[in-house]
């Protein structure tokens, strides 16, 4: 599961209605959202937005310093962009893009692995994690868990 401590209150709102909407699926997300109100949605949004998450670590040196590289510089020449030019450079994200820093490794990892099977299943309403689309597709395993092992210890 994601952290929400400290993640964008635009973003969460966003992704909230997403599940309430139907343009993102998930069997125990559904259940969920689907006794939340609007102003229930903006009040969560709000409340996780304020929270002050903690780095939870647990990443090796050598691999979070390859995912800091890739996070900062994406890979030249690729569809692969600096995640740094709209997470912003220190991962907390801004507005619309989530905040990064602290997401636990494994959830990072299977988030980018499964990008169009968790986003976009609604054409027609497609929403702000569209962008990310042809990014996801193009990281490999190996740099999708460096990028995961960075942004863990990150505050």
């Amino acid at each position: 599961m994601p952290r929400l401590a400290g993640q964008q209150a635009e973003y969460l709102e966003n992704q909230l209605s997403a599940f309430v909407e139907g343009r993102r699926k998930d069997k125990f997300m559904s259940k969920v959202v689907s006794v939340l109100s609007p102003a229930m949605v903006r009040a969560l949004a709000k409340h996780f937005s304020e929270l002050n998450p903690k780095p939870l670590g647990g990443s090796t040196r050598e691999l979070a310093a390859v995912g800091k590289t890739l996070y900062e510089e994406g890979v030249p020449g690729t569809d692969i962009q600096s995640c740094a030019a709209c997470h912003r450079p220190d991962a907390k994200g801004d507005g619309a893009c989530p905040r990064l820093a602290g997401q636990l490794p494994d959830y990072m990892v299977r988030t980018l692995v499964n990008w169009s099977k968790e986003r976009g299943q609604d054409p027609n309403k497609p929403d702000t994690s569209a962008i990310m689309a042809p990014i996801a597709h193009s990281l490999s395993e190996a740099q999708i868990s460096a990028i995961a092992a960075y942004l863990a210890v990150l505050e």
